[in-house]
């Protein structure tokens, strides 16, 4: 039973409670749909040094909300590309042919990625080693970065992405 917490006022009547009940039942799909059109205009491209290497990802700062992350392994210069997909995303394990673009530029980068699906965290995600000069060329002068995976295409704004290379470009480019 509902107690209101003013000692003069009882109880909410069922039929107020029940109204109120249904009322945010049906516009809870609203406030799922508002935080994440708020998650994707708050996401930002950052990079950042860190020890044993850097990274670059396109997420929401201060959260676990990464959608493209970009990191480089020293001293080998490993450089892997990693994706987060839906937890719905299928298949849920395997190798897929990616296909990476950024439009106006017409590089197309076409390269074998592992899906990996962690069950205990419900995170789908895509793991990839492209060539650095490719990606780097592509955030440059793109304006958008698209995945494709069969006939499922995923694309990101670029906005920032040139300016926030410098921790990963210093770590993974090739010595001139």
């Amino acid at each position: 039973m509902a107690v209101s917490s003013n000692p003069k006022q009882g109880p909410l009547p069922a039929a107020i409670r029940k109204t109120m009940l249904a009322l945010a039942l049906a516009t809870s799909p609203l406030i799922f749909l508002v935080r994440h059109v708020n998650a994707e205009e708050a996401r930002i491209w950052m990079g950042e040094a860190q020890e044993g290497g850097a990274v670059l990802l396109y997420g929401m700062p201060q959260t676990d909300d990464v959608a493209v992350s970009f990191r480089c392994e020293l001293p080998a210069r490993d450089f892997i590309m990693t994706l987060s997909l839906d937890p719905d995303f299928d298949p849920k394990s395997g190798t897929v042919k990616l296909t990476v673009t950024a439009p106006p530029a017409t590089d197309q980068l076409v390269v074998e990625a592992d899906i990996q699906f962690l069950e205990e965290m419900e995170l789908t995600f895509l793991e990839a080693r492209p060539a650095f000069d490719a990606i780097a060329r592509m955030l440059k002068q793109g304006t958008e970065l698209k995945f494709t995976i069969g006939e499922k295409t995923f694309a990101y704004p670029l906005t920032g992405a040139a300016e926030s290379m410098g921790p990963i470009e210093a770590a993974c480019a090739k010595p001139t």
